[in-house]
């Protein structure tokens, strides 16, 4: 098994550095830059990945869009996937606050109405997914309960097909949480279990 970590959008591989200090076994990262534009990402994600067998993906906010996608195009080699904070309905305030930067990609990408979104809304599960939705924050400019920067609903967006686990943490915190960790490793164990019984 190789665990793959896609980071948020903004971020780095390093922020997953609490997380992969406490899950031993073979890993890689993936970085992108958002500013590329998520198609060309995911290509190169794809490519990066194309011989790499019994993937399980950790990843955060958008990079849980990028591992839907990349599980649907190479659906043989995936176990399954733990996202973090992960917003699947797409982020509400982009679509309206693209019209103010009209230049960032970012916003074009991750708006409900965005090709990423629309897509990962057809996008049918067929690994065990899991899905840990933060609850607290709560930024007045957003509009429902959020965790400072997604709303709750979004990351619930998807959970008539994935495992959905509430936690009281906001965006951030949630990469440098025991708890969180601990999920991750019942779900790795849980899913690789059942790839090789049923192999």
């Amino acid at each position: 098994m190789t665990i793959v970590y896609i980071h948020g959008a903004s971020a780095t591989g390093e922020s997953f550095n609490y997380i992969r200090d406490r899950i031993p076994g073979k890993s890689i990262v993936v970085n992108y830059n958002s500013a590329d534009g998520f198609e060309h990402n995911l290509k190169d994600m794809q490519a990066a990945l194309k011989d790499i067998e019994d993937i399980f993906f950790i990843a955060h906010s958008l990079g849980g869009i990028y591992a839907l996608h990349l599980a649907n195009a190479l659906p043989d080699q995936v176990i399954g996937a733990v996202t973090l904070s992960t917003p699947y309905g797409g982020a509400e305030t982009a679509d309206y606050a693209q019209y103010f930067l009209p230049f960032s990609r970012l916003l074009r990408d991750i708006g409900p109405s965005s090709w990423p979104m629309r897509r990962a809304n057809k996008i049918e599960i067929h690994h065990p997914w899991t899905n840990i939705v933060t609850v607290k924050g709560g930024a007045a400019w957003i509009l429902g309960a959020n965790d400072g920067i997604v709303t709750v609903n979004s990351q619930r967006h998807h959970g008539h097909d994935m495992e959905l686990i509430d936690v009281n943490y906001n965006h951030y915190e949630v990469v440098l949480s025991e708890q969180v960790i601990d999920i991750i490793k019942e779900r790795i164990n849980m899913h690789t279990s059942q790839k090789y019984e049923n192999t």
